[in-house]
């Protein structure tokens, strides 16, 4: 059975026989390309070897032989589902082919470019075609030149229609990049993973950095974090310097205080929030004016940076001159504008901002944090020539591993999710399977782990073998915060863990980490008990859950969710992010009903505040800005009145921009309308608003389209992908 197997495989790739006699459960897969294969044979064997010894996985090395990602992909899943030892994994090592998916944006946490973009643009670089098998592509084209490692896929309707990857997944892709050869890279990159293998170190230290604008710069999500990091960690109360933290407003400069605390030889983990692009880590901005002095330099410069993005705008120098003036700055101020001198200190002053691959070298940053993961846009497009997260594992340093995004990314989001079992001694690669986005990469070792604190469950183990009906019975034990997590995310969907236990530990649990998850998995059924849940996370004391929920309800939109959101914008004390929120939820709820609940909610609240007639005026604008926003829009569409190209443009907005109570509408205007494109293109958008409470507009409007035969057959295929992405 076994010979039959291997034969099989060396049918389509050359596989290399693990070693005889190491009994494992679970295999893991290295896909290498030939050239990294003998450039680097000793060092694959070695990191092999110790993956087999150290971590019990039997290692099948697949040299990829084909240079097309179907014929890998097959591969993988012929390893996956056979009886002896199946996957748990794969690394794609070297230059094995990048698929860039398409019509798959919702998908994705945050990206939503236009598709008629330049293509390399509008694609999602994305690994899950080779670790979630039950989605199916169309494969459509190949990239040219520079660019021959990229290959377009259209995401299909014959497969799912969410992300729940079989295996997780990894990249080391080495480039030449800054005059060194990949293959030297590559070559010091494993004998590191293999040393660390041999010789782990505990989780022991994080840093977390906050940059400009992340999370709107809220004090109350960032205090937060900290309380759910407690959670992950709560050995960390009894280590000293266990815990690090940074902002950049700390110093004007904050740019090399942080690449001294990640070259910290002995940082565990980093947090990094900020943004970024796949070349920068945006820290901070132009430093904060302290004195009348430094607030006139501040205007200045803002000043010429204006008139230099009017310029890059395509606007001639004198017009973006002219238009600065007219803000109001005196011409004196902006006299050296555009010389040549002041150009070149400004520069030095945006770099000195940043951290861009510039910085990275024998002579500037080599990180030695094992573990960084990268909550900014584009830090780990790993198809680039380079990028951030590149950089960090292939510098000398003991970075080991990065988890990042190849797009945009979304702010709002758990970041931190699971991280604590990372303290039990969990592959890293896991952490990357069930944060379940298109676009969310581990670049570096997928079988990273450090060694697992004292008394640490054997987490792998019960990852790769459990059954969901094993782990519903940690929710019965006293279990750590991220182990009752995965309790109930790997049951979110099963009928013996009922809406009663979940809004149970909703409303109880005294750990934040286990009442998000309990959030997160009614969300998931939807229902009576997901509004219940919505009402009840807006009051929790935990921030990110109030956020999460304030997020759902504006794509919810239930009637009976109406006064809590009017209680958190009514409220004195709101935190920025959730106030934020909440304020634009309002564009997506029936105004009646919003104005009519602010109003009671404010005569609540007059009696108890300074100046009433200014706290509800005040508040009366903000609902009035908002309510209503988008019905004139989408009646006008509804009712025919726009051209197709604006129809088309606004079912383009309609991914976000769609009350729940204007769904039927919608729906009925699909149904009748008659033109393909335009059908095709609102089937898309409605495939967004799953969760609202009009979906069974949607639902039946998607079955009934899928059985009429008569309909153009890219109409019936969008209506099948919506349908599939409705019901989950």
């Amino acid at each position: 059975m076994r010979l039959l197997r291997l034969l099989y495989l060396l049918a389509a790739a050359v596989v290399l026989c693990p070693a005889k006699g190491i009994a494992a459960r679970r295999g893991f897969a290295i896909v290498i390309d030939p050239q990294s294969l003998a450039q680097a044979r000793t060092e694959v064997e070695a990191y092999a070897q110790a993956i087999e010894q150290r971590q019990g996985l039997r290692v099948y090395t697949i040299v990829d032989q084909w240079g097309v990602p179907d014929s890998i992909r097959h591969c993988l899943q012929t390893l996956y589902t056979q009886k002896q030892d199946p996957i748990v994994g794969c690394v794609l090592v070297g230059d094995i082919p990048v698929p860039m998916v398409r019509d798959a944006q919702h998908m994705t946490s945050a990206f939503k470019m236009n598709q008629t973009a330049n293509r390399r643009d509008s694609s999602v670089p994305s690994d899950r075609f080779y670790d979630d098998f039950k989605l199916a592509f169309r494969y459509l084209d190949r990239d040219t030149a520079q660019w021959s490692h990229l290959f377009y896929y259209s995401l299909t309707a014959e497969g799912t229609q969410r992300l729940q990857p079989d295996i997780f997944s990894g990249r080391i892709r080495p480039t030449d990049a800054k005059g060194e050869s990949r293959y030297e890279k590559l070559r010091r990159y494993l004998r590191k993973a293999t040393e660390w293998k041999r010789n782990p170190d505990g989780l022991n230290t994080m840093l977390v950095f906050n940059g400009s604008g992340s999370l709107s710069e809220s004090n109350v999500a960032h205090i937060d974090e900290f309380r759910g990091l407690a959670e992950h960690f709560p050995e960390f109360a009894e280590k000293p310097e266990s815990f690090s933290y940074m902002e950049y407003t700390e110093e004007p400069y904050i740019e090399k205080k942080l690449m001294n605390e990640l070259m910290r030889p002995e940082l565990s983990v980093a947090m990094l929030h900020h943004h970024g692009d796949f070349d920068t880590q945006y820290l901070s901005n132009y430093p904060k004016p302290r004195t009348l002095a430094e607030a006139i330099e501040y205007i200045r410069y803002q000043a010429r940076d204006h008139r230099r993005t009017y310029i890059r705008r395509g606007m001639e120098p004198d017009s973006a001159l002219a238009r600065v003036l007219r803000q109001g700055v005196p011409q004196d101020w902006l006299s050296d504008a555009g010389e040549a001198e002041r150009e070149r200190q400004d520069s030095i002053l945006v770099e000195q901002t940043n951290i861009t691959l510039a910085d990275f070298g024998p002579e500037g940053l080599r990180p030695n944090v094992r573990l960084s993961i990268f909550d900014a846009c584009y830090n780990g497009a790993f198809h680039n020539e380079d990028c951030i997260a590149n950089e960090y594992i292939f510098q000398t340093g003991k970075a080991l591993v990065g988890l990042g995004g190849t797009v945009n990314v979304l702010q709002d989001k758990w970041a931190d999710h699971f991280l604590g079992l990372m303290a039990d001694g969990m592959m890293v690669g896991f952490l990357g399977q069930y944060y379940t986005y298109l676009e969310w990469h581990v670049i570096g070792d997928p079988t990273f782990c450090f060694a697992p604190r004292q008394g640490a469950p054997a987490v792998n183990q019960m990852l790769a073998t459990w059954s969901d009906k094993q782990w519903l019975k940690v929710l019965d034990k006293k279990a750590s915060a991220d182990l009752q997590c995965m309790a109930i995310f790997k049951n979110s969907l099963n009928p013996q863990l009922s809406d009663e236990r979940l809004l149970r530990l909703l409303r109880t649990s005294p750990l934040a980490m286990v009442r998000l998850e309990a959030f997160q998995a009614l969300k998931r059924r939807g229902g009576d008990s997901f509004v219940e849940a919505m009402q009840t996370a807006s009051h929790d004391n935990y921030e990110m859950i109030q956020r999460f929920a304030v997020n759902e309800m504006q794509v919810n939109g239930d009637p009976r969710i109406v006064p809590s959101i009017a209680r958190l914008v009514a409220r004195n004390n709101t935190s920025a992010r959730v106030r934020f929120n909440a304020l634009q939820s309002l564009q997506f709820l029936d105004g009646g009903l919003v104005r009519k609940a602010v109003a009671e909610e404010v005569d609540r609240r007059v009696p108890y505040v300074l100046d009433p007639q200014e706290y509800r005026k005040g508040i009366d604008k903000s609902v009035d800005s908002y309510c209503n926003r988008w019905d004139e829009d989408i009646d006008e569409l509804t009712q025919g009145k726009l051209d197709e190209k604006k129809a088309l443009r606004q079912a383009n907005y309609m991914r976000i921009y769609l009350p729940p109570y204007k769904i039927p509408a919608v729906c009925d205007f699909v149904r009748t309308c008659g033109n393909a494109p335009l059908q095709r293109d609102l089937l898309e958008a409605l495939g967004w608003h799953g969760t609202a409470y009009t979906a069974p507009s949607i639902r039946q409007l998607c079955e009934q389209l899928t059985a009429d035969e008569t309909l153009d057959p890219e109409v019936r295929a969008e209506a099948l992908k919506t349908l599939k992405r409705i019901k989950g």
